[in-house]
């Protein structure tokens, strides 16, 4: 449990972190790419500090399909957050669960109960309801083919989901390590290749923002990693996607000035019960 409440703070912080570097104007982009070479780094210079990791083709496989996700996602969500907002954003993000949900049922036969359908449903219906609640963005433009932007995000957040899900089946908890430093490599080398290509060279302020930015992320795949070492996806995913999206809504809404309408309130109630009937069995 203490592991999903980790994972939910800091999946959460990622997403309102990008939001706020937006909102200050700076630039997100090379943010975001300082927060995967940093990411990396901190990846690599772990190895130093922990028994060496078991090594396997499918834990570098998982690990660097990861990081293309990551990579590829994270300029996705720029332009989408940027469109529609943090809250509404953070629902697609989240409903993205569906992905790793149906491949745990149909491919590894995860078997969960009535009640645990009933908060997947409920978790669900909460996530959309508090998404449509959600304005928009003041004097926000459409970005060039928006929705398929959206849509290209939610595929791709979810294969993250699918990949991590797939981990926990086909890699032992020990090639965890392996995992990160595979994901965050590919992600950190894609990231400076970007920099390089632009002639980007990023600023003291970045570089600060970047790493605040990579030290969530590093630490959400860390701890989503944690939890699907003992408890099945269709626990995982939903608890932490219900639950990141309250926190995350309710920041945005208290600190960066987004706006919910009144109905969407409601939400929070069913989402609260779909976190009941997922709790994990002590």
């Amino acid at each position: 449990m203490t592991y999903l409440l980790l994972h939910t703070f800091f999946s959460s912080l990622f997403i309102l972190w990008v939001r706020w570097v937006q909102q200050r104007g700076d630039n997100v982009l090379v943010v975001g790419a300082v927060n995967y070479i940093v990411a990396a780094v901190i990846a690599i210079a772990t190895c130093a500090f922990t028994p060496p990791p078991s090594i396997t083709f499918k834990a570098i496989a998982t690990g660097s399909a990861n990081g293309c996700c990551y990579f590829i996602a994270y300029f996705f969500l720029i332009a989408a957050i940027a469109w529609q907002g943090a809250a509404n954003i953070a629902v697609v993000g989240r409903l993205s669960i569906l992905m790793p949900l149906v491949m745990g049922i149909f491919v590894f036969g995860e078997r969960p109960g009535t009640a645990h359908l009933t908060g997947i449903l409920l978790a669900c219906v909460a996530l959309i309801a508090l998404g449509k609640g959600s304005s928009p963005l003041q004097d926000a433009k459409r970005p060039a083919a928006g929705y398929l932007v959206i849509a290209a995000f939610f595929l791709i957040a979810g294969s993250s989901r699918v990949i991590q899900a797939m981990f926990k089946y086909l890699c032992q908890p020990a090639e965890q390590t392996v995992f990160l430093v595979c994901a965050f490599m590919v992600a950190g080398i894609s990231a400076l290749g970007l920099l390089l290509w632009r002639r980007e060279i990023p600023t003291g302020k970045e570089w600060l923002l970047g790493a605040g930015l990579g030290i969530s992320n590093l630490l959400q795949t860390l701890f989503i990693l944690k939890s699907l070492e003992s408890l099945p996806g269709y626990v995982v995913f939903p608890v932490t996607s219900a639950a990141s999206l309250l926190l995350t809504t309710l920041a945005a809404v208290w600190f960066l000035k987004e706006r919910l309408r009144f109905h969407s309130y409601a939400a929070l109630a069913i989402a609260i019960a779909a976190l009941a009937l997922l709790r994990p069995s002590a």
